[in-house]
């Protein structure tokens, strides 16, 4: 559980492709600000220290008329969240730094976990599929790990079934092409 004081403030989840990391981001979102409301929230427990904020940066947008790529977005939109976000914020992050080469985006997403764990200490999610990240900052002591949980196929690692669920620990492979293969791609 991500929470106060001792607790371990940043879960850095993995999982394969299209096995819910987005929509379990999104569903942590709306189950907070309903449960702020005093709103009935679908969980058979519910306890929540209220935030002060929520920041996301979430999917793949441009402002090509303004001259701003999606890479620049993502990164202003980050850049946002670290000035603002305080200890009291939930933050949601969501594949921060796809838009640029693998050891840049891995380079900026680990600054970025490392500011939010040591410095500003807020609640946060933060999805990757950034294997390295995950075994440079596992043990860390206010990060934990989760990710969203699947079988592989003993006899043919190619058939994945998801299991939206979120479990604890690291995933070992994002399973992409087994995602194209569902596809027909």
């Amino acid at each position: 559980v991500l929470g106060g004081e001792g607790k371990k403030r940043i879960c850095l989840l993995s999982g394969p492709n299209m096995g819910g990391k987005s929509t379990l981001l999104r569903q942590t979102c709306i189950i907070t600000i309903m449960a702020q409301m005093g709103c009935y929230v679908p969980a058979e427990e519910c306890k929540l220290t209220p935030v002060d904020r929520i920041f996301t940066r979430l999917g793949a947008s441009d402002r090509i008329l303004a001259g701003q790529s999606t890479f620049f977005v993502e990164l202003h939109e980050t850049a946002t969240i670290l000035h603002e976000a305080t200890p009291r914020s939930l933050v949601i992050l969501d594949e921060l730094g796809r838009g640029t080469a693998t050891f840049d985006g891995m380079a900026i997403a680990g600054a970025v976990i490392s500011q939010l764990a040591t410095t500003i200490s807020c609640r946060t999610l933060f999805a990757t599929h950034y294997h390295r990240l995950i075994e440079e900052y596992g043990s860390h002591s206010h990060i934990q790990l989760g990710n969203m949980d699947c079988i592989v196929d003993p006899d043919d690692e190619r058939k994945v079934t998801f299991l939206y669920k979120l479990v604890e620990g690291a995933c070992s492979k994002s399973y992409g092409l087994n995602v194209a293969r569902l596809a027909q791609l």
